[in-house]
């Protein structure tokens, strides 16, 4: 009896982790069919597309947190976290990138997307790119809008041609997140963004989840920027992904599966973003899904970049360097070659935290700082230094 009862449980374990809905975008699709509001996307031959080799795009970001409680109401810590790991991925600096496969080390991409949370309010008021409201639902449905409207318990997007919005709430239904596509924006701008569960978003290392490592935010901007899923025609011709150097995969793959997987006679390519596998198992973008999503900033949200204000971003400070800063890495003073000017310090969220006149001394106390890297605007230039 006591093995039965041992048997029944370990079942119901593994039926309760195959409910994970690890992305709803395409049942979000069938939704918006239903309600005779989906704009058919066109799948593009990738002979449309371009690949700038030189290309930094900054892309501003609100994230607006739903909460109920408090347990909804996630830490920024989590946010600049997850902000963090979007900017890694997009720019091949992940860690588990050495771990890829031979066979796929040619068509790693770095896409060149600079994520930074807004500065300013609509209003031009300083703002932390956080806009957290409290809502009376305790919940919303999986691939449902309610969260995106106010009258529903949500928060109305920011304009979604100059701001990529993000809501965080508590999803139903065990759903992680979903996102609309670039044709969306046409059809039904109020529903356009990315919407993700809180427990999902951002790393949390305290929790037991294969899903805590912010990279459903990955997979789903991905979705916003146009990709499909590797696995969206399975084994057949026609359709596909739209890219030639992701291999066909019959199924979505889930789990952490071992090196090689072979699936419509070659290997699966069971890393990349926008297959299921676990989170630590998810670490790169290839060079056409680079290509797409870059062809869908500059034609579908080229506002995206053209209104950023997020002041800096992390990869700004190659822009000069004909300042003198030492030493670095830092610990109490940093030393400047400018006298009687100002400068301004971000951290790597692109948020401004210091801001003071440099006198004929040439030193800034920067002992208060966290350990971290930082950058440093000064007489029109950015570098980047170390705090230890």
């Amino acid at each position: 009896m006591r093995f039965l009862l041992l048997i029944i449980l370990f079942t119901f374990s593994l039926l309760s982790f195959g409910q994970i809905q690890r992305c709803s975008t395409d049942e979000y699709r069938e939704v918006l069919k239903e309600k005779f509001m989906y704009n058919s996307h066109k799948k593009q031959d990738k002979r449309q597309f371009f690949y700038p080799s030189n290309g930094n795009y900054d892309i501003p970001v609100v994230v607006h947190v739903l909460y109920n409680n408090d347990e909804q109401n996630i830490s920024d810590d989590r946010i600049f976290s997850q902000i963090e790991t979007l900017n890694n991925d997009y720019n091949a600096l992940n860690i588990e990138i050495n771990d890829i496969p031979e066979e796929f080390q040619s068509v790693i991409a770095t896409v060149g997307f600079n994520f930074c949370l807004v500065q300013e309010d609509l209003n031009g008021s300083p703002f932390s790119g956080i806009n957290r409201v409290y809502t009376d639902s305790e919940s919303f449905q999986g691939f449902s809008d309610g969260m995106k409207k106010s009258e529903e318990g949500g928060v109305d997007p920011w304009d979604v041609h100059n701001y990529l919005n993000i809501w965080v709430c508590d999803l139903n239904g065990n759903t992680l997140g979903f996102s609309t596509m670039p044709d969306d924006l046409f059809a039904f701008p109020e529903k356009d963004g990315i919407v993700i569960d809180y427990e999902y978003f951002g790393v949390d290392v305290s929790s037991t989840s294969p899903y805590n490592l912010g990279r459903t935010a990955t997979h789903e901007v991905g979705h916003y920027f146009n990709l499909e899923h590797t696995f969206s025609s399975g084994c057949s011709d026609w359709g596909g992904d739209g890219c030639d150097d992701t291999p066909a995969v019959q199924y979505a793959t889930y789990g952490c599966p071992s090196y090689p997987q072979e699936s419509c006679s070659s290997n699966d390519m069971t890393m990349n973003y926008m297959d299921y596998t676990n989170d630590a198992c998810m670490s790169m973008f290839t060079v056409c899904q680079a290509e797409r999503m870059i062809d869908a900033l500059l034609t579908y949200r080229t506002n995206l970049i053209a209104s950023s204000n997020c002041s800096v971003s992390v990869d700004d400070f190659v822009s000069s360097n004909h300042i003198s800063i030492f030493p670095n890495p830092v610990i109490d003073f940093l030393n400047i070659d400018i006298q009687n000017n100002f400068v301004t310090i971000f951290n790597i969220y692109g948020q401004k935290i210091m801001y003071e006149y440099i006198l004929d001394n040439n030193k800034l106390d920067v002992s208060t700082l966290s350990a971290g890297t930082y950058i440093i605007s000064v007489d029109m230039g950015h570098y980047k230094f170390t705090k230890e």
